[in-house]
């Protein structure tokens, strides 16, 4: 299997380089049943994607549309002994209970007064799980879309 990464502003260019790769002839152990991977940014990407190829092609089947995240994943658990193909602990729904555990603690400190104020009359956790949650996700958009940041915090 070959990781080809294609990268543009413009998905135009993308499928033109697609196309011509799908329809290049692979050599073995490919076959015309061999699942294509190609790694897309949303669903929506993936649907036009989909589309756009059955247009071109003629027929468009079997293929895995992977997030980034997903894919890095699995690179990972194909190359490093022991480790699990899906990371359960950097998925936004597992991260969202360890940020709700930290967001109990980070009120009263006077480094998070805006967030102390902002969970101070929330009885039942509805406002401290919802927060969390929206932390979670933005932490997930930055693998995808700002990874810079993330390399920074190392």
């Amino acid at each position: 299997m070959a990781l080809k990464i294609y990268t543009s502003n413009r998905m135009e260019f993308l499928v033109d380089g697609l196309e011509k790769v799908v329809r290049a002839p692979r050599p073995a152990p490919f076959t015309p049943f061999s699942k294509e991977i190609i790694v897309v940014q949303s669903k929506g990407m993936q649907r036009w994607l989909s589309m756009e190829l059955a247009g071109r092609i003629g027929v468009w089947a079997n293929c895995e549309f992977p997030f980034p995240n997903k894919i890095v994943e699995q690179i990972f658990a194909a190359v490093l002994p022991g480790c699990p193909a899906e990371a359960p602990a950097l998925r936004p729904e597992a991260l969202s209970w360890r940020l709700m555990g930290l967001l109990v603690e980070a009120i009263g400190n006077p480094a998070f007064l805006e967030i102390s104020a902002y969970l101070q009359d929330d009885r039942d956790g509805l406002k401290r799980m919802q927060l969390a949650q929206r932390i979670a996700d933005t932490f997930d958009r930055y693998t995808v879309y700002r990874p810079e940041l993330l390399l920074a915090w190392e």
